[in-house]
């Protein structure tokens, strides 16, 4: 049954509100991945706030007592508390700006930044290791490829299943990449190590200019999930218990950080869009990058220099 546009606003629950906000997501053209997110939070916050609430009843204190709600009944990290408190943030302040409910400051929780675990040197080489074409099937050959590709460029998973053939240049050996996070196309070059690595796939993938490059087994594009799981299984089988799409990024940034690469054009290379991420790479890799401190410290070498004309 439809329902009538109603004038009086003070009567509008918090579903009724949390629809309206996607369906205004969508007219904004936001990522699908970012409306997913409010979805997928939603659920939460429905396990402690009833979704029948009127709007203009909600306040600092069901904020507060949502929060107190997460942190006593569900067995989840600071990280993932701030996460589902940024989506209610998000989701309240619209509805503050549209004159649903009295304005007030939310403050979200604070946590300690994860240290992400990247790949190691030696897993680096074991996933790396060329698999005999005679005895590996396509899955193999293509999850290969995939390590190769996403070590030589640091690109996201969605950036990775979003490629067609008709984005890989080898001609001018670039890979354009449409489908980013903040929506602004991105031109990376193709390595000298990697070039021929995608020359011989693409023999063996076949396909037309607007075929999606990484593929399954019948050709048709792969979702995210489905490349997880078979990532998963290619780490197990060369006896890597780490798996993740995206440590595979986190490495690519620390190994460009530690190779001393210029931090401006690792931001551009990632494709954020400030230096904020790639700053909390360099905090990431403090212990890493402490092993050739004394090489290359300025008083080190003072000292050095010292001790060499005393003899």
């Amino acid at each position: 049954m439809r329902k009538m546009i109603e004038m009086n606003q003070s009567n509008i629950t918090l579903d009724r509100g949390f629809d309206e906000f996607i369906f205004n997501c969508r007219v904004r053209n936001l990522r699908p991945a970012t409306i997913q997110f409010y979805d997928n939070s939603i659920k939460t916050i429905y396990k402690f706030i009833d979704p029948k609430t009127l709007i203009k009843d909600i306040n600092k204190n069901t904020v507060d007592n949502f929060i107190i709600s997460c942190q006593e009944e569900l067995n989840i990290k600071d990280v993932t508390m701030n996460t589902y408190q940024r989506a209610l943030k998000t989701i309240l302040y619209y509805f503050m700006k549209l004159g649903y409910m009295e304005a007030f400051h939310i403050t979200l929780v604070k946590y300690d930044k994860p240290i992400i675990e990247t790949y190691s040197e030696q897993e680096v080489k074991l996933l790396l290791k060329k698999p005999n074409k005679n005895k590996c099937n396509f899955i193999e050959f293509r999850n290969w490829v995939i390590c190769n590709t996403l070590y030589a460029t640091g690109m996201r998973c969605s950036n990775l299943t979003s490629l067609k053939i008709k984005d890989i240049d080898l001609y001018n050996n670039l890979i354009s990449m449409k489908t980013t996070k903040n929506r602004k196309p991105l031109v990376i070059p193709i390595t000298k190590s990697l070039q021929p690595i995608l020359k011989e796939y693409l023999v063996v993938r076949k396909g037309e200019d607007e075929d999606y490059l990484f593929c399954t087994a019948y050709g048709d594009k792969i979702n995210r999930d489905s490349l997880n799981t078979s990532m998963r299984s290619y780490n197990h089988s060369r006896y890597v218990n780490k798996t993740g799409i995206h440590r595979w990024r986190h490495t690519f940034a620390k190994q460009w950080i530690l190779n001393h690469g210029d931090i401006i054009k690792l931001q551009k290379i990632l494709n954020h869009s400030n230096l904020d991420m790639v700053r909390n790479y360099v905090n990431m890799f403090t212990k890493d990058l402490q092993k050739d401190f004394e090489e290359f410290n300025p008083l080190e070498f003072v000292h050095k220099k010292s001790i060499k004309m005393k003899k």
